[in-house]
């Protein structure tokens, strides 16, 4: 059995998900179709694909069309899941970090599953035929070799998959008007998200780090306001203004100085784009303790 046919799909899978990370790292890519498209299916199919690979080496375990479905079912269960752990290490949750350890995670399994695979008989193997136009004999004996529910199936799984792949690709590349939108979050101890200082001291400088990110596709003036409430008194601890252009992100780290004692003192982050207005534009908040 040639190597190619035995170990061409999992080289074939790692390769996409590197030219998801060589992609997203150039900036040249970034306003060509390129980026959405391997970048999609880096995201909904390629992790799932090595997963299920190295589960199931044998070529009799799972029908293509099945093994195709569960790829990119089993991708939408994963990436997650490798956000939430990136959510706990120093990097956080970003494109760069996330397309690392796709990058990895797809290695390990790539890996695996090649080694599970040489390890079986060459006749038990996944393998696949890279000349798909045989002879047209032989194409229709193996579509013919399963039952009409298996290929009914596989039909509709690769359905499925297509259409997923192409609307995703289309928000990505037409993004509508009502997208537009600005991240605005704090970032706790070892910069991740939670994991926040509770625990203040009356007086005494405490640092908390805030991130506007602009997706309003203008550029936008934001002033930060951060005030803190015990129940009985309100005041302002900082404020700040910032202009950010399109896809520009704002990382700071703000020392405030809270003098309302309590426990449950609620420190409020609001972000205003237009100062007049009452509501800010986003907000958010944690509780502290301020003791003496």
């Amino acid at each position: 059995m040639k190597p190619i046919n035995t170990f061409g799909d999992l080289v074939l899978i790692f390769a996409l998900a590197l030219a998801a990370l060589v992609v997203a790292s150039i900036p040249a890519f970034s306003v060509t179709i390129a980026r959405p498209i391997i970048g999609t299916i880096a995201v909904l199919f390629v992790p799932g694909y090595a997963f299920i690979a190295a589960l199931f080496p044998k070529k009799a375990t799972l029908a293509i069309g099945v093994r195709l479905g569960f790829s990119f079912g089993v991708s939408i269960v994963i990436v997650p899941l490798l956000e939430i752990a990136l959510n706990y290490t120093q990097w956080g949750i970003r494109l760069g970090p996330t397309l690392v350890v796709l990058v990895v995670f797809t290695l390990v399994c790539v890996i695996v599953a090649g080694v599970r695979r040489h390890q079986l008989p060459p006749e038990k193997r996944l393998s696949v035929n890279w000349p798909v136009w045989h002879q047209s004999g032989d194409r229709e004996a193996d579509w013919l070799a399963g039952s009409r529910f298996d290929r009914m199936l596989s039909i509709a799984l690769v359905i499925a998959i297509i259409a997923s792949v192409a609307v995703a690709s289309y928000a990505l590349v037409m993004p509508k008007p009502s997208d537009h939108f600005t991240e605005f979050y704090l970032l706790g101890a070892n910069g991740t998200l939670g994991n926040y200082t509770t625990d203040l001291t009356e007086g005494v400088l405490s640092p908390v780090t805030v991130d506007i990110i602009n997706h309003e596709a203008r550029d936008v003036t934001y002033t930060l306001v951060v005030s803190a409430n015990n129940s009985t008194q309100r005041s302002t601890v900082h404020s700040e203004q910032v202009t950010l252009s399109d896809g520009q992100q704002w990382e700071k780290q703000i020392d405030l100085v809270v003098n309302q004692l309590g426990d449950n003192v609620k420190l409020d982050f609001a972000l205003y784009t237009d100062p007049s207005t009452v509501d800010p534009y986003r907000d958010t908040h944690i509780w502290v303790n301020v003791t003496a």
